[in-house]
């Protein structure tokens, strides 16, 4: 029955919230003076948003990691055509690649001195049809949303570690409610993959590693903090169909809304002192389902992430 009341609780403010445009806006002042910021997926939608927005808090810098090159100059110019004064670069970023993960961090490591905020928001698009793998030979949603970030976040950590207040924003979604951790077959092969039940995973996995790390981290009395965060129902794509457009700008809320959650979890003063919880709407979300929660799934699933990452005992936590 108590996860029963989180999903209807969730749901059935999601749609509301968006319908009569009741999401809320950040609206704290708190600058980002002297801080770098790391955006994986910046080069369009929310992520490119999120890295426009936070460029007019004012910080050292900001660099965006995208797969396409193009893309990424496109946006590097359209934000600093919105705001000439930000400080922002983009470098090539493929997450579903582990060789690119850590090549993107690599560059990263070279050239800054500190990270003080990283936005895990990048993901990979949900389409009907057969399991897709990565170059590695994992499930895409799996590699793409979830196992990049993660071994991008903890590439990153030493040089989170050296600032005073870093914070780890990942983007998980309602999606996470009906979300299973199939450790025993997390590519959900012989018959197991749904594109829905692959995205689902993905999205509960971006949770319980926030969960998870934070725990290991040493929770709200860490100088680095994290955060799962869903950004709502956003039109983040241009369509079109006039008609389409239409219904979906009475359906989703425009792009300018999406990172309002991530603000707030970037630079909040009120979460200072917390980390590891889901936040929706510019607000923690205590009443949570319990899978997601469960502190058992988080342990394993980090110990087998680490595994399949072959991660650097430099790097382990």
């Amino acid at each position: 029955m108590s996860n029963f009341m989180a999903v209807l609780s969730m749901m059935g403010s999601e749609i509301p919230q968006t319908i009569f445009r009741c999401r809320r806006r950040f609206l704290g002042t708190r600058r980002l003076d002297g801080k770098v910021v790391v955006i994986t997926g910046g080069n369009a939608g929310i992520g490119k948003e999120a890295a426009y927005q936070l460029s007019l808090r004012g910080p050292k810098k900001i660099i965006i990691g995208s797969r396409n090159t193009e893309n990424n100059e496109k946006a590097v110019n359209e934000i600093k055509s919105r705001n000439p004064g930000a400080n922002i670069t983009a470098l090539k970023l493929d997450l579903s690649s582990l060789k690119s993960v850590r090549e993107f961090a690599k560059q990263i490591t070279e050239s800054e001195s500190k990270v003080d905020i990283l936005v895990n928001n990048a993901g990979v698009p949900v389409v009907s049809g057969p399991a897709q793998e990565s170059v590695d030979g994992y499930e895409m949603q799996f590699a793409g949303c979830y196992l990049g970030h993660f071994l991008l976040s903890l590439h990153l950590l030493p040089l989170m570690r050296k600032s005073s207040d870093a914070r780890i924003i990942n983007v998980a979604s309602v999606g996470h409610l009906f979300g299973q951790i199939y450790l025993q077959n997390i590519n959900l092969r012989n018959g197991a993959y749904t594109a829905g039940r692959a995205h689902h995973q993905a999205k509960l996995a971006q949770v319980l590693f926030t969960r998870e790390m934070a725990r290991r981290l040493g929770g709200g009395d860490s100088s680095v903090k994290t955060y799962a965060v869903n950004p709502g129902m956003i039109n983040s794509r241009r369509e079109k169909s006039i008609f389409v457009r239409f219904l979906k700008s009475l359906l989703l809320l425009g792009v300018e809304m999406g990172p309002q959650t991530y603000l707030y979890c970037a630079l909040d003063e009120a979460l200072d002192h917390e980390s590891g919880f889901y936040y929706d709407n510019c607000q923690r979300v205590d009443r949570m389902v319990s899978h997601a929660v469960d502190d058992k799934t988080a342990y394993d699933l980090w110990e087998l992430s680490a595994d399949l990452v072959k991660l650097e005992t430099q790097y382990r936590i």
